[in-house]
Order: C-alpha cells, then structure tokens, then sequence
C-alpha cells in the first residue's frame, strides 16, 4: 500500500483540533512549535461472507472526537476497497501514521460513500448471478460507520488500530429495501456497523491446516459454497464465557454466545489464518455449512444446521506478536 498524504484539508482540520486542545491545557514550546501529538495508523479488514464474490467500500475520510474538545475530520479523496481481498493478517491502510493531537479520544467514525442517489461507490458482487448490487450504510449521509470506543494516543507515539468488518453480520438485504429497475431484481443490500476495533500492538494471530479428508466428509456436494469452508473462533474464555460453539446469527445479545471472529479455509491450500486476536485462551472449530445469520441454528425447530469439527472443541492460547497454531486432523473413522 502507498503512504497515505495529508491533503490541506486535513491539515488545517487537525491544526485545529491541536489547537483548539492546546487552550484546554496542552503547552507549546518556547520556540512557539506545537507539542503534544501522536500518529494514528489505521487500517481494515474483514470476516467473510458466503453469498458475495465484492464487497466494495468506498471510504472519503475518517472522523476522531476527542474527550476534550470537538470532533474534527481527516478527509482524502475517495478510495475504493474490496474488503473479501483483506483476511487474515491483511489489511488495507486508512490512515499511515497521521500526526494528529495526542489525548483520550471517545469515538472514530468512518466516513463512506453509499449515495442512495449514485451507483458505483459502494457496491456488493454477488456470486450468482453475478450483478453488482448497490450498497447503503444506515444513517449514513449523518453518521457513517461509527465506532464507540475510547482509545489514547500518546504524545510522540505511533497509535495501531485495525478495524474488523463482520461482513457474516453486518451485510443485510432487509426485505423493503429496494431500487426500482435496479440490477439484483432491485434488491438493496445494507452494511450495518457490526465492528470490532484492536489495537495492532496487543494482539496475536491464529493459523493452521485442515486435512483434505476431513473437508471432503464435511463439504458436500463439493466444490459448491461454501467449500472448502470457514474456521470460527470462539472466546475468549472466561468464567462467564465457556467459549462453546455457535452460528452467526442476529440476536444481540446472544445467550448462546457468537463467534469473535471466522476465517475462510483456502481452496489451494487448505490453510487458514485468523489475524488481529486480543490475547487470551480461545476455542476455533471448523465447518462447511452454510451459516445465514438471519436464522438461528439453536433454534426450536431450526431451519439451519450448522455443525462444527470437532465436538470436543479443542482451546487455543493466544499472545502479543506470535501465531498460535491450530490444526484439523483428519474426521474419525
């Protein structure tokens, strides 16, 4: 990825924000430079979803609001990302190391453009029969995909977030939401702000292998979605948390738990890897089934099934900065 420029726009915004904090009680030095800033990197990626070959994000900028002062935006021309071309430990970089003021911080919205009255900015793909359908974001004209959760940048500092898109969950075609003589019969698809934000510096990953034998039992027919399948990690477990295994599904929040993250098996390899986890003591287990998230598999009288591999659900202890290994052997005879 290319080095993100400030354009004068953001610029003069975060001149501002400084300033406007200075008089509430940053100092400057006797040189008259400004002190007190940090550098945010920020980055995305995503969890994925079955039915879509796109999901196209257009994003215009990001907005930060500060404990102490008024939010302030970092705008930069649009940029166009597929997020199913970010998992694992990959990432698209929003912001690369913007200096902006140093200080606790209360939120962070993305600013996307989703135009309900513009095609071609935000967009899904969807795999059969192959349209681009147009995307919306909910409130999104006013509030754009906000992230409620406060966060320090430190004075001199390099800040590392990557925010993660549940695409499983946020991707929506609610019934209502249409375009008359639109591609996809008209069907609007909405992105909900189902996201979860770590910091890069206090996070670890997961990878492993599942066997060739274990996909062929499981993924039948073969070769149809969503072969060769998805791991789903569970967690992290605490007293309150057995980190059990459960579909995606919409009830928020979900007495049965929800996964915390999933990972698509590679259909080349038979690898997957689960990047950007909090330290901590996890469960992951494997399945081929389809998992919509508007049923739930728990459910009296369920009209999904959804099983994982293997029953006993074997743990899996994370830490800062290393890969914990997690393989899936072949099924039992």
């Amino acid at each position: 990825m290319t080095a993100f420029t400030r354009n004068l726009t953001q610029t003069l915004a975060v001149a501002a924000a400084a300033a406007l904090l200075a008089a509430c009680g940053s100092s400057s030095g006797g040189d008259g430079t400004r002190e007190k800033t940090g550098f945010l990197k920020l980055g995305i990626t995503d969890a994925p979803v079955d039915f879509a070959d796109e999901v196209v994000v257009q994003f215009s900028g990001v907005e930060l609001k500060p404990t102490a002062g008024p939010a302030f935006s970092i705008d930069f021309a649009p940029r166009r990302y597929n997020l199913l071309a970010y998992d694992g430990t990959d990432r698209a970089i929003l912001l690369d190391g913007v200096e902006i003021p140093a200080g606790e911080y209360e939120w962070l919205r993305l600013k996307v453009d989703a135009d309900a009255h513009f095609g071609g900015d935000s967009y899904v793909r969807i795999a059969t029969p192959g349209d681009a359908c147009e995307m919306r974001i909910p409130s999104g004209a006013e509030t754009g995909l906000k992230i409620i959760r406060g966060f320090t940048v430190a004075v001199g500092a390099l800040t590392d977030f990557t925010i993660d898109f549940d695409l499983s969950k946020s991707l929506v075609a609610p019934p209502g939401q249409s375009m008359p003589g639109g591609s996809c019969a008209g069907q609007v698809y909405m992105l909900k702000p189902v996201l979860r934000m770590v910091n890069n510096m206090q996070v670890g990953s997961i990878s492993g292998s599942v066997h060739p034998n274990l996909i062929t039992a499981q993924c039948v027919p073969a070769g149809e979605p969503p072969y060769p399948g998805k791991v789903y990690l569970f967690g992290p477990i605490t007293a309150d948390n057995a980190g059990l295994p459960e579909d995606n599904d919409d009830t928020d929040p979900d007495p049965n738990g929800a996964p915390v993250a999933t990972a698509r098996v590679s259909d080349s390899t038979f690898t997957y890897t689960i990047g950007f986890v909090a330290p901590g003591t996890y469960r992951v287990a494997y399945t081929c089934d389809l998992d919509d998230p508007a049923l739930d598999a728990s459910a009296p009288a369920a009209e999904e099934t959804v099983v994982f591999t293997p029953s006993d659900v074997p743990t899996v202890t994370v830490t800062a900065g290393a890969v914990a290994d997690a393989d899936f052997g072949p099924p039992a005879p």
